[in-house]
């Protein structure tokens, strides 16, 4: 077969493929509650009253091609599962895109575990499950991959504007899609394409990409103003955006490890955002990590290896090193924190890595590919059915509070009020404190005054580690108050606290 066309027998075996990619992204895509991240997205894809829709938009500086969609969406129901129906098309439309983006690479051979891959992988399961726009900016950044293909074999006006088209598509999915873009231009300067017909194609990308999303800079612009950009060993702990957690080194191995497994198997996302070193987790999940890295870690260098032979490696490299280095300078000057989504636009060249890395004879690859696979089905099976790696379970804490309530309670939370109200529908009042800022007497003093003007105070207790890493206001309500109920959900802790003089 000829060309970068796909046969009959190989959609068959990618049909199989997408066939598992829509099952496991489709399998209870509703069950886990809505979090904080995923209810900013709900209120992004609607405007308040007396906004206009597009003006909303034009100040998305997110996702604003996700905020229509969702906008669409929304009209016909707004329940977990249709909401996240979008990200779950986009995962397994991902599947076939990188199936036929291996084989435009000329890795027929190996398309197969790349798009087999991707259907399993725990990572794209997890974003492909969320009301949040990850999952389309990756599949349109796969898609941008495929036209920088075409673009390179054959450069032209019509190949540029469709490049430009496409990362403009995957930016306004989400901007971090923008570290793709700069990591093409680092390939086209790195290969001495920087010149004749791949100049000129490519400024015309670039010049749609910069004309398509200008609304958006100029906010983001203004967004930045408003923010202290200074560099992190420049700030105590307690003013950056997440202390120590803001910029760490082990931040890196582990966005490898992600990428690998996603966020269930091993430490799960709570556990990790307490701990500032990773010689704690060592002890507990040793062996998850080396597994992971035996596997994972020999196949990536095997895949950098064998695609520096063929003379491939510029590319991923391009893309994985630029990813990296902007994520980092971000995080280091106090704009974000370092975070994995971020570097979403590198996973598909990862995946195409590991693949890549299999062994050529038949026996060992098809034993290294069912190693991979099995990892990954281990761990998607843990977010599936394992209560320590779900979502915050805020809907399940509301309807206790639902059924338990009186007239006159206090809903109180550190986080996501947000979710509390939005799946809150009764008339009790809800508040939430950031003891973090108000400090022991200031959140003491709080609390006094919320239990004089109610009888009792359901407190929400969700994600502490940012907003009250100290348990501030669980010991100010202690001392204050007693607990007579309590209740565990995922993520979430309910105390019902009642005067002690009761």
């Amino acid at each position: 077969m000829n060309g970068d066309s796909i046969g009959k027998r190989e959609w068959i075996v990618l049909a199989a493929i997408v066939a598992i990619a829509a099952a496991i992204r489709f399998y209870r895509i509703g069950y886990q509650s809505f979090w904080i991240d995923e209810i900013l997205s709900f209120e992004a894809s609607a405007a308040p009253s007396g906004v206009s829709f597009s003006e909303k938009i034009l100040h998305n500086v997110h996702g604003p091609l996700h905020a229509v969609v969702i906008n669409l969406f929304r009209r016909i129901s707004d329940s977990e599962g249709f909401l996240r129906a979008p990200s779950a098309i986009a995962g397994t439309m991902s599947v076939i895109l990188m199936y036929k983006w291996l084989v435009m690479l000329g890795r027929r051979d190996i398309a197969p575990y790349g798009a087999l891959f991707l259907a399993l992988s725990p990572f794209s399961l997890y974003y492909s499950q969320e009301l949040r726009y990850y999952a389309l900016m990756t599949m349109f950044c796969i898609v941008a991959l495929i036209l920088y293909e075409r673009f390179l074999e054959e450069p032209s006006y019509r190949r540029g504007a469709l490049l430009g088209l496409g990362v403009t598509a995957a930016s306004l999915s989400h901007f971090s899609a923008l570290f793709l873009a700069a990591g093409l231009f680092v390939h086209l300067l790195a290969t001495g394409r920087m010149r004749g017909r791949h100049l000129k194609s490519g400024l015309l990308a670039a010049l749609i990409l910069l004309v398509l999303i200008s609304p958006w800079i100029y906010r983001e612009i203004v967004f930045l103003k408003g923010i202290r950009v200074v560099q992190i060993s420049e700030l105590p702990a307690d003013a950056r955006l997440r202390g120590e957690l803001t910029l760490n080194i082990w931040s890196y191995p582990y966005v490898v490890y992600a990428f690998s497994v996603g966020y269930s198997f091993g430490p799960t996302l709570r556990e990790l955002h307490e701990v500032l070193s990773a010689i704690p987790l060592l002890g507990r999940f040793w062996f998850h990590l080396f597994v992971v890295g035996l596997i994972f870690g020999g196949l990536t260098v095997a895949g950098l290896w064998r695609s520096g032979r063929r003379g491939r490696l510029s590319l991923p490299l391009s893309i994985l090193l630029t990813a990296v280095a902007l994520t980092t300078i971000i995080a280091f000057f106090n704009i974000k924190v370092f975070n994995i989504r971020y570097m979403m636009a590198a996973f598909p060249v990862y995946l195409a890595l590991v693949a890549a890395g299999l062994p050529a004879s038949r026996p060992r690859r098809l034993l290294a590919a069912a190693a991979v696979c099995a990892l990954m089905l281990v761990s998607a099976w843990n977010y599936a059915a394992d209560p320590a790696y779900a979502r915050d379970d805020v809907r399940g804490a509301v309807s206790v509070i639902r059924e338990g309530e009186i007239e006159g309670d206090m809903l109180l939370s550190i986080n996501s009020i947000g979710v509390i109200e939005h799946y809150y529908d009764g008339t009790n009042s809800t508040l939430e404190l950031n003891p973090k800022l108000l400090g022991a007497e200031g959140t003491d003093e709080r609390v006094g005054r919320i239990l004089s003007e109610h009888d009792r105070i359901w407190y929400l207790r969700c994600r502490h580690w940012d907003s009250d890493p100290d348990d501030l206001l669980l010991l100010s309500l202690g001392s204050a108050a007693s607990v007579t109920r309590r209740w565990s959900f995922p993520g979430i802790e309910l105390f019902l606290f009642e005067p002690v003089s009761r």
